[in-house]
């Protein structure tokens, strides 16, 4: 299944948009090597702050892990069109606008779902940003401001109006933030409206709900983002199941285990020992999450302090479920990660990398996991 965004074309219907605090360059990684075709975006950027701090790492990009796109945020055409420029010479294959990000912090700045409450400022973005950019742009936006202005139909006709090449809708209002279902119907009147290319996004946890999202929808791709938390093969799962018909069946808890600790050290490599393990502790949690007996080894890795104390837990635990073959087998992996990071492995890079922050409350976006 090919989807063309503008002048790219993407060969995978699957799409992991943006995260924020969790589609780091780290997390994207991982999800190319288990799914070298889906189409990926960075966490969301401020466009305001990059006119400050246009170094920023939230813009960092790999050469492996294309096609990928940088997403910005803010409510200033001029500066979202000078964003816009700053990421296309980053390296952007697309560049994704936010106007769906629901927390507070965010839309009482007029920026993410809060410029769906005023579409004309929304299409004067658009216009500056696709002027200002020679690659694809694209958009995600939610279902409306509440349940009485479900304005997502009319909102995606104006931004393809206005030179967007495809949008992701997300299947709830604003004032749902992430509870209730998502409307995978109203998803689909959307995509009829509309003749650019339209992901559905939201409760897409199992490879059957994607498929069940597109049949419903009869959109273009499935947008993948929450199922993903500390279960990077659901994408690959996807892709397979789309394209042969049989998902295949997904890790065993080792397998889970490895790629968990092998997260938790390439976060602390890249990003320092202090942040690289704060944020290895939310990861954790949700690998962990649905394996038998996992509840107290959670709570332990809310606390982490460091790589070696990661491993000794994960290694209490492959034991746990997997016995002295499973722990062997961890143990294997420990040594060999620890090789290529070294030691110390979050030594090498300052704490104070203040540009590696998320711009929101992370755990408003993308809820832990709890013992």
């Amino acid at each position: 299944m090919t989807v063309h965004i503008g002048s790219l074309k993407v060969t995978s219907p699957v799409y992991v948009p943006p995260m924020a605090g969790v589609t780091d360059i780290v997390f994207r990684g991982i999800v190319r090597q288990v799914d070298p075709g889906c189409l990926l975006a960075t966490e969301m950027v401020s466009s305001r702050a990059l006119m400050n701090r246009p170094e920023t790492r939230l813009m960092d990009l790999s050469e492996s892990e294309r096609p990928i796109g940088i997403q910005i945020f803010g409510h200033e055409p001029d500066v979202m069109a000078q964003a816009a420029v700053m990421a296309e010479r980053r390296g952007a294959d697309f560049v994704d606008i936010n106007m769906g990000c629901p927390v507070p912090k965010i839309t009482r700045g007029k920026d993410g779902c809060a410029l769906m409450r005023e579409p004309e400022l929304a299409r004067e973005i658009v216009r500056a940003v696709r002027a200002a950019i020679s690659i694809p742009l694209t958009v995600k936006f939610r279902l409306g401001w509440d349940d009485q202005t479900r304005t997502a139909v009319s909102f995606g006709q104006m931004l393809e109006e206005a030179g967007v090449n495809a949008v992701t809708v997300h299947g709830r209002t604003r004032q749902q933030l992430y509870s209730g279902k998502a409307d995978w119907q109203f998803i689909g009147r959307v995509k009829r409206a509309l003749s650019i290319p339209v992901f559905g996004n939201g409760d897409v946890f199992e490879p059957e709900d994607a498929v069940r999202l597109l049949e419903t929808t009869g959109c273009d791709g499935v947008a993948v983002a929450r199922g993903t938390l500390g279960n990077p093969w659901l994408i690959a799962r996807i892709s397979r199941l789309l394209a042969t018909g049989n998902a295949g069946e997904p890790p065993d808890e080792v397998e889970r285990l490895v790629t968990a600790y092998r997260h938790c050290l390439r976060l602390i490599a890249y990003k320092g020992v202090r942040v690289g393990t704060n944020e290895s502790r939310r990861h954790l949690t949700h690998y962990t999450k649905g394996i038998p007996g996992s509840a107290p080894y959670r709570a332990r890795l809310t606390q982490l302090t460091g790589a070696g104390q990661a491993a000794e837990i994960i290694a209490e635990l492959a034991w746990q479920v997997g016995g002295s073959e499973g722990r062997r087998r961890f143990l294997l992996a420990v040594e060999q990660y620890n090789l290529e990071y070294g030691e110390d492995p979050g030594k090498r890079h300052g704490d104070a990398e203040d540009g590696v922050h998320a711009p929101v409350d992370v755990d408003a976006v993308a809820p832990v996991a709890v013992p």
